[in-house]
């Protein structure tokens, strides 16, 4: 009795402590995502004086709070007032938002904070820096990409040790992006590299350098995946979990950041400036290759539905355009005629990565998901494919009953998903298997039902800095939702029957749930 009795002390107290903690966070309690994004709609759409009633009410309950001091800076610079708009800025700095965060913008209303004369003088008296960046993507074992985003129109050059250079104009039209293509490199060689600006050696504060894939491939490969990436400050150091893993890869499929509001272009932007100046992403990205495909919360909106035209409703080709601005992709669809974010990724012959668009062309009326054009790429895509093993990735889960009740899934599309998996057992496609998001956990299934002659399995992972969260469904093999958390497949080539391993790790870098396939089980049979 007493033993119980203390428990429940303990318990109470633990409670207690909870509370305070919340309470004493300089940050506003709560989904944190969801409180400025409505305010930078306001300031989209001009209504600065409604913002800023809005944003000292936000500081009455967290007077330090840095994301409602950067907006208020915003929101006076946009109004005319660069005076109050350097008052909060330099408050805002002082709670450790960067300099480069209030050049970033969105620059269509900085501009009256970027001229006055304290703010003229604090970039002058600063070392020469990247605003964003930098970021490598499309790694192959000769050739790189490294994406930057820069504090003005200016020349930018990247010198990689007894290489080369390379150097691309970063343009205002392109929101001082510059992506800069490096070819000619050596298989499973680490490279160093260093960024100037203007011929000014930038300032990263990191040595950064990148390893290139092994000639082949390589024996063992280890990538990351996940989605499900809401803004939340305390959970931001995900990303120093996932670099101490040393991966491959990171594939980001889906809500990697939730902007809801794809009219507003300066929703967007602030949804994906704010990650992008976070120091524990940007370390992780400046030697671990990111792949990226969206889901709803930053294509549309919640569960939305593009349509089967390409430029209807006409916020979508906008979108498309701001979203090949934040990644260094292989490729983006069909490109301007057929535009969408769906690409392939290789490592040699062992690993073919499939990324699949499933938002710009989706239309329930019709039980389209992919579209024929995708559909198509991707049927072309999996047959062609040499690789051991072929790994779809779909922003929605392909199991069914993974969400009950709701047709967002390829549960309302099960038209396209039979045809694709009746496809793969007509043309005897063999090593076939599934990473998706969307679903705010980690999770692996077994379907035996597909019409394939082999199981297909699924791994899901979609908590990466989301608060909320979504219970674990019966019929997984695992499943976890306790934590934020993150998905870790290894491929294994060094015994006979090559291995597929997939396991979730928590936040804290707990193994919560793990499972092994061998590739022998992926075989088509006769």
């Amino acid at each position: 009795m007493i033993k119980l009795f203390l428990v429940i002390v303990y318990i109470l107290i633990q409670s207690l402590f909870a509370q305070a903690r919340e309470k004493d966070s300089k940050y506003l309690s709560g989904q944190y995502k969801k409180y400025h994004r409505p305010i930078m709609a306001k300031l989209g759409m001009g209504e600065f004086q409604s913002a800023i009633s809005e944003l000292k009410a936000y500081l009455k309950k967290a007077p330090h709070d840095e994301e409602t001091l950067f907006c208020l800076a915003l929101a006076f610079s946009g109004s005319g007032d660069g005076t109050e708009a350097l008052n909060y800025a330099k408050k805002a700095m002082s709670e450790g938002l960067p300099l480069e965060r209030f050049i970033a913008g969105p620059r269509s209303l900085n501009e009256e904070l970027l001229k006055t004369d304290g703010f003229v003088e604090m970039m002058s008296s600063s070392s020469v820096k990247l605003v964003h960046g930098p970021m490598i993507g499309d790694l192959s074992a000769d050739s790189v990409k490294i994406w930057v985003r820069a504090s003005k129109e200016s020349e930018i050059k990247v010198v990689i040790e007894g290489v080369t250079a390379e150097r691309v104009q970063a343009l205002a039209k392109n929101d001082y992006i510059a992506l800069i293509e490096i070819k000619g490199l050596e298989p499973d060689t680490f490279y160093h590299y260093q960024i100037f600006q203007d011929e000014h050696a930038i300032d990263l504060g990191i040595e950064p350098g990148f390893r290139t894939q092994k000639q082949g491939g390589g024996d063992t490969i280890k990538i990351i995946f996940g989605g499900g990436a809401g803004f939340t400050p305390k959970y931001e150091r995900i990303w120093g979990t996932i670099k101490d893993h040393k991966p491959d890869a990171l594939l980001l499929l889906g809500d990697n950041v939730y902007i809801d509001r794809p009219e507003i272009r300066e929703v967007g932007q602030y949804c994906y400036f704010r990650r992008q100046s976070r120091p524990e992403w940007r370390k992780l990205i400046a030697g671990v290759p990111v792949y990226a495909i969206w889901d709803d919360h930053d294509f549309g909106t919640n569960d939305c539905h593009g349509g089967a035209a390409v430029d209807e409703p006409e916020w979508k080709p906008q979108v498309w355009s701001d979203f090949k601005l934040q990644w260094p992709n292989p490729e983006y669809g069909g490109k301007e005629k057929r535009p969408g974010c769906y690409f392939t990724h290789k490592f040699g012959q062992r690993v073919e990565f499939i990324f699949m668009d499933t938002r710009y062309y989706r239309e329930p009326s019709e039980g389209q998901m992919l579209g024929p054009i995708q559909l198509s790429w991707l049927k072309r895509k999996l047959k062609k494919s040499k690789a051991e093993f072929k790994v779809i990735c779909s922003s929605v889960p392909m199991t069914p009953g993974v969400k009950p009740g709701s047709k967002d899934t390829w549960d309302g599309y099960s038209r396209e998903r039979m045809e694709i998996f009746s496809y793969i057992e007509k043309n005897k496609i063999s090593g076939v298997f599934v990473l998706a998001a969307d679903r705010h956990r980690s999770d692996a299934w077994k379907n035996d039902d597909f019409g394939s002659s082999y199981p297909i399995y699924e791994f899901m992972s979609s908590k990466l800095t989301n608060i909320h969260t979504h219970k674990i469904i019966n019929g997984c093999i695992f499943g976890y939702n306790e934590k934020p958390s993150f998905g870790e497949v290894i491929f294994d080539f060094n015994e006979e029957n090559p291995t597929a391993t997939y396991t979730a790790y928590s936040i804290d870098d707990e193994n919560v749930g793990s499972v092994q396939i061998g590739l022998k089980e992926l075989q088509y049979k006769k």
